[in-house]
């Protein structure tokens, strides 16, 4: 339709007034609005979205990273083409000096979820930029495949200030099951802070730590009356909805007497189903 629209518009020009113009120069300028249509209006390749992010007279690169963006987060990058991806947007990251652009690429490596992006990832983890350390430990943690990687620094993140980083570092090390940072989790259960206390004893669940067992009771206990500043009813059903997802994934039964239990005086629908069924799983 666009190229109909381009042709009549050229045809109907009214500089050409009441002029013969040749057939083949219309054509050849139909042929150059068809084509510069083509080009605003074409969605570009994740390749052509890197090659303009590499471009150094390109003029606005987060045209191209939020395109980019888009297309991963769609799953349209080929499995076979990741190891391409992810090794370009590593060069680009080396070579970049803006903070934000190193930020965009370690989200996109952590949502690719290649064990290639891991150098890259262990270089940002000593970045000074807090929000690039924040994201590569989130990425950490949407890995697969860590193999032998060094949580040294994550394991660090622990005993830093700053709530949020301690609990993105230990849902990162507790997914991967890192054994050197069970303790370490262990001694968050009894933390001032509610949120990296609730995040330790929730975690604690892929380790089948019993001492996690009386937070954990203490979080299925919360409803409004009980629930702390920090919280909304919202991120309690969030909360409840987390540990229940966890206990079934690990199969850990040990809490299966006061589930029944808690679920007699739960209020929220959505968390009662989740307590079925997860007892429906544990109780096979």
């Amino acid at each position: 339709m666009s190229e109909m629209k381009s042709q009549k518009k050229l045809l109907e020009n009214p500089i050409l007034g009441g002029l013969m113009v040749p057939v083949a120069i219309v054509l050849v300028g139909a042929l150059i609005i068809f084509g510069i249509t083509k080009m605003l209006s074409t969605e570009r390749s994740y390749r052509d979205l890197v090659q303009e992010m590499q471009s150094k007279t390109f003029g606005n690169r987060w045209i191209a990273a939020y395109e980019l963006s888009k297309q991963i987060i769609s799953e349209q990058i080929p499995e076979e083409e990741k190891p391409w991806l992810v090794e370009n947007l590593a060069e680009i990251y080396k070579s970049s000096p803006d903070p934000r652009t190193k930020n965009f690429i370690v989200v996109a490596l952590g949502t690719l979820q290649s064990p290639q992006s891991l150098p890259i990832l262990a270089e940002a983890l000593g970045d000074d930029d807090h929000e690039l350390r924040f994201q590569a430990v989130v990425a950490l943690g949407n890995l697969k495949d860590t193999g032998s990687f060094d949580w040294t620094k994550v394991i660090n993140f622990l005993s830093g200030d700053d709530a949020g980083l301690q609990q993105a570092a230990i849902y990162a090390l507790a997914t991967h099951r890192v054994p050197a940072a069970k303790l370490e989790i262990e001694k968050k259960l009894g933390n001032e802070n509610v949120s990296v206390k609730y995040a330790a004893a929730i975690a604690l669940i892929n380790y089948r730590n019993e001492k996690s067992l009386p937070v954990l009771q203490e979080i299925l206990q919360l409803n409004h009356l009980t629930v702390t500043p920090q919280f909304t009813d919202s991120q309690v059903e969030t909360l409840k909805v987390n540990l229940l997802q966890t206990l079934s994934s690990e199969s850990w039964n040990v809490l299966n007497p006061f589930l029944e239990k808690v679920e007699a005086s739960e209020k929220n629908i959505k968390v009662i189903s989740k307590i079925r069924e997860a007892l429906n799983k544990l109780k096979k």
